[in-house]
């Protein structure tokens, strides 16, 4: 009995009456999201010679329920870090691409993928780091696609791999 007592002065002793100031508060959160990840052959995209409208292209949609419009005001920063690793013996054409409900492009990311060969891929990471007039052009956005295409060819092998994570920086404060 008394080791309850002893604790419970110990815990009211340690607190503060102060009220709390919603003012003050502020909170930084940062979110990562896997918007797309996948693999695929130089014969996929070999038989894609008769693709329309460009032949050789891979082409995938994208979820971006992310630009979740509640938030939007309060996002502060946009990346995206993307890694690739390309067996195939001609230069893979990454673009990702934001649309908004007219169906006009918000955003477009552009890389070149450099050729690798089967057992000595080449490898490439790189970060878009999206500025204050980026953002406010890409929350517009409702769909997203990414396209991979090579020059006109059908005799390619090896793989490629594609991974993309958007990483979202949120201020929230008590204004």
């Amino acid at each position: 009995m008394k080791c309850l007592i002893i604790t419970c002065l110990f815990f009211l002793s340690c607190t503060d009456d102060r009220s709390f100031n919603d003012e003050d508060f502020e909170a930084t959160p940062t979110f990562e999201v896997n918007l797309f990840q996948t693999q695929y052959s130089a014969e996929l995209i070999n038989t894609g010679n008769e693709s329309t409208p460009v032949p050789n292209t891979l082409h995938d949609f994208i979820d971006v329920d992310f630009l979740n419009k509640e938030v939007n005001e309060d996002l502060v920063g946009l990346k995206f870090e993307v890694l690739a690793e390309n067996s195939i013996d001609r230069v893979q054409n990454l673009n990702f691409v934001f649309y908004d409900v007219n169906d006009l492009e918000t955003f477009r990311v552009s890389e070149p993928i450099p050729a690798g060969a089967e057992g000595s891929p080449s490898i490439k990471n790189f970060t878009v780091v999206l500025g204050p007039a980026e953002i406010e052009r890409i929350i517009t956005s409702v769909r997203a696609e990414f396209f991979v295409t090579q020059a006109s060819a059908a005799t390619n092998t090896g793989s490629m791999q594609l991974k993309c994570i958007a990483e979202a920086s949120y201020l929230f404060t008590g204004e």
